[in-house]
């Protein structure tokens, strides 16, 4: 097997900051993406390239799946997580990068397709691994995300869940919430002083 020059600088570079030499909570193997995050942008994304966006879409619908009310990814969650990323969040953008790999990672290990293109109940089963600390692939044995040292599939997770339910009931100028329908199911309206 041939080792491209790329692939041994991100070995080198996960390696030693999988040893705590060149900063801590896996940003190593997240800086080394940085420069991978190409691509064309998905339609309507500032940071997000195509497959990035597919992969997150199906995620956050996972998370809030469409019944009586648009699910996550009609309700323009990945739209709102873009935007902060591009924003008010940039710290988290490399945690975006490395975790949507690992995602698609952990579901080829798992049932042979990137996550977007699995069945429903195959994305629930790689979600309940991630949940778990159980999901299989590399990225995740030398990324860590999210406080308290969790395994890096859960702090991904957990961090996903959070920007999602922030951008399905947050106010729609974010770019999620569209047309305020979480609002509506739930009963809530802007006061007069609000609007």
């Amino acid at each position: 097997m041939k080792l491209e020059r790329r692939d041994f600088i991100r070995a080198l570079l996960i390696s030693l900051g999988s040893m705590g030499l060149l900063g801590s909570r896996g940003r190593v193997y997240a800086l080394a993406h940085s420069s991978e995050n190409t691509g064309e942008l998905a339609p309507g994304c500032q940071f997000f390239n195509v497959a990035q966006a597919r992969t997150l879409e199906a995620i956050c619908d996972q998370i809030i799946p469409p019944d009586d009310y648009p699910g996550a990814k009609d309700a323009g969650v990945p739209y709102y997580i873009d935007n902060a990323l591009s924003n008010w969040l940039p710290q988290n953008r490399w945690d975006y990068v490395a975790g949507l790999e690992a995602v698609d990672e952990s579901s080829k290990q798992m049932f042979g397709q990137r996550f977007a293109d699995l069945e429903w109940d195959e994305q629930t089963k790689v979600l309940q691994a991630m949940e778990r600390g159980e999901a299989p692939g590399m990225i995740w044995t030398k990324l860590r995300i999210g406080a308290g040292g969790a395994k890096s599939s859960q702090g991904f997770l957990n961090t996903v869940i959070s920007h999602t339910m922030q951008g399905y009931y947050g106010d729609p100028k974010y770019g999620g919430n569209r047309g305020k329908k979480s609002w509506e199911m739930i009963g809530f309206k802007l006061p007069d002083w609000a609007r």
